[in-house]
């Protein structure tokens, strides 16, 4: 018998004394070999065995900053199983070196505040490391921060204080975080974090992308429009 007869067995006894077996599943290369190894975690807390959990604590948390994102991300899309645990340290990862482990942290961090793992005031107390990640060398997670950037206005994770450090993006020499922040800029003035007037002031480095021949160029034209 393995783990995924076990749990359609619903072999509680069997789980617990291959738990190290299980756990393995959690890290694995493969998805459906992560999903049977989740499924029997929630099965034995929802079973009462807890306790038989406990002393892996670290090992689980560990999982939230695999290398692997596959198995990152499985980790954090259980963070329920980290609030029954009580698992502490958590909040590390928002501050980690890697951009990956970072934004695996921040993309789950309205999460983190509504299970109560991570107070809000504590998050806040972090925001300085959420930067990085609007100028990451990661296209993909340079554009998902910015987006995420604008929920993180609204729930009052940032806020006017920090629209100084914001401007700066406004004219970032990497014409390609400069474009996402004046896109978003115009998100922002419906948030309140910042003015028409302000944008309008600083035009001339959104006129500056029209100079260039990329997609960029036909963004910032479109931009100024709107602005004028």
């Amino acid at each position: 018998m393995n783990i995924k007869n076990a749990l359609e067995r619903k072999d509680v006894k069997y789980l617990i004394r291959n738990i190290r077996s299980l756990l393995n599943l959690l890290k694995s290369k493969d998805g459906l070999e992560r999903e049977v190894g989740w499924k029997a975690i929630d099965f034995l807390i929802e079973t009462g065995n807890v306790n038989e959990l406990e002393q892996y604590r670290n090992y689980l948390r560990s999982l939230l900053w695999h290398r692997l994102q596959g198995v990152r991300d499985d980790a954090w899309k259980h963070l329920h199983v980290y609030k029954i645990l009580q698992t502490k340290g958590i909040e590390r990862a928002l501050t980690a070196q890697s951009d990956k482990i970072k934004w695996s942290a921040w993309s789950n961090v309205l999460k983190l505040i509504q299970l109560e793992i991570v107070p809000k005031e504590h998050i806040r107390s972090t925001r300085y490391a959420y930067w990085r990640l609007l100028r990451s060398i990661y296209p993909t997670i340079r554009k998902k921060a910015w987006r995420l950037f604008v929920k993180l206005v609204h729930e009052g994770i940032f806020d006017s204080s920090d629209k100084d450090r914001f401007s700066e993006f406004l004219k970032s020499k990497k014409a390609n975080v400069r474009i996402l922040a004046w896109r978003i800029a115009f998100m922002l003035v419906k948030e309140n974090f910042i003015s028409l007037d302000e944008l309008k002031a600083n035009i001339r480095y959104l006129e500056e992308l029209t100079m260039q021949q990329s997609k960029v160029k036909k963004v910032a034209e479109k931009l100024i429009k709107e602005l004028t």
